[in-house]
């Protein structure tokens, strides 16, 4: 009797904190699922989420004619440089995590809406990925606009992860935040306070690259080894309405560091087979994973993770022009024609360097 009576105060309490964290995490709402309390502890999120801020800042330039995306890593692409080299008034559209199926939505809305004359898009793997699923909430005008439900369940608030953001949330706001607006140019492009400022001299820039990107373990933000086809169709899809409409589209992969292409090779092979697939059933492509000085040089990324702008700034040049303004970043430019020795010369490359890295 006494083991039950416990067993019962047990599934009590665990479910009396189960609900509690719940309710916390509703109210604190870390990813800006529901919006429903602004509170001083909850008014900047812990997860950055640019969606919403991004689709304000197309409001603000109604004039603008070309556009950028990717993921936070297309957060560097600078604005300025396209609007320069192709004299489009261009907005960077990127946001941290984004997926194809978000693309989709804000390509198509721009293309319904105003008179478009070319999109970039930088190619993340994890965007097309089986499994991937982004945090981020879509603007409310743009679900309203597609008459999609974005409503979440209560289990979206009924997790440890949710939880662990929440607080983060909390501590984010208690060292009184600067407002995620001004953390970007007025086109869009995110500023890069930290790693800019590294850049003031040699020294100070060698021990920054040391941190931020030899020393800091690799990681991939994919944890599943096949691709979506949804989400390919979806791309597919971007293509027939830019085709439709007169819009040139450009496409490139992002550039891995290579420490992260050497961290999981069946995640690598899997950038190649979504390279193959694009360039396939889709277009050509631009790409920067040929384990060339692009991958090998950390100096061509502020993190583990993220390649910084100015490697940002040669990649457009040579995309809209065919000649990088960093001549050793150089991608390829992949066709169906050159796929195949393309991807063999990849292979060899890294077996190469595999050989002579360790």
């Amino acid at each position: 009797m006494k083991y039950k009576s416990f067993s019962i105060l047990l599934l009590t309490i665990t479910l009396l904190i189960f609900i509690g964290i719940g309710i916390f995490n509703y109210v604190i709402d870390p990813f800006g699922y529901n919006n429903r309390f602004h509170l001083k502890i909850n008014t900047e999120k812990a997860i950055q989420d640019e969606r919403i801020l991004k689709f304000e800042l197309l409001q603000k330039h109604p004039d603008a004619d070309s556009f950028l995306f990717g993921s936070s890593r297309g957060l560097n692409l600078s604005p300025s440089v396209v609007t320069s080299l192709s004299g489009h008034t261009t907005v960077n559209c990127a946001f941290s995590s984004g997926s194809a199926d978000e693309y989709y939505l804000y390509i198509k809305y721009l293309i319904q809406t105003r008179e478009v004359k070319q999109i970039i898009i930088g190619i993340d793997l994890f965007a097309y990925a089986e499994g991937f699923s982004p945090d981020g909430t879509l603007p409310e005008a743009l679900t309203s606009y597609f008459h999609l439900n974005d409503n979440r369940s209560l289990s979206a608030y009924l997790n440890y992860t949710t939880f662990k953001k929440s607080i983060q949330t909390i501590q984010y706001n208690n060292h009184h935040p600067k407002p995620m607006a001004e953390r970007y140019t007025d086109y869009g492009q995110v500023i890069p306070g930290n790693y800019r400022n590294a850049m003031k001299n040699q020294t100070s820039l060698d021990t920054y690259i040391k941190e931020h990107v030899i020393d800091k373990p690799a990681r991939w933000n994919t944890r599943f080894d096949t691709l979506m086809q949804e989400r390919l169709d979806k791309l597919s899809e971007i293509k027939k309405l830019c085709d439709e409409k007169g819009v040139k589209l450009y496409l490139f992969t992002t550039p891995l560091y290579i420490k992260q292409i050497t961290m999981k090779q069946n995640k690598f092979f899997l950038q190649k087979r979504l390279l193959r697939y694009i360039v396939q059933n889709i277009q050509p492509v631009w790409d920067y994973n040929g384990i060339t000085q692009v991958n090998t040089d950390p100096y061509a990324y502020e993190d583990e993770f993220h390649y910084n702008y100015r490697t940002g700034d040669s990649i457009l040049s040579e995309i809209l022009t065919g000649k990088a303004s960093m001549k050793h970043y150089s991608g390829t430019y992949v066709t169906p024609e050159n796929l195949t020795p393309y991807l063999r010369d990849v292979d060899q490359r890294l077996s190469e360097y595999l050989k002579t890295a360790h």
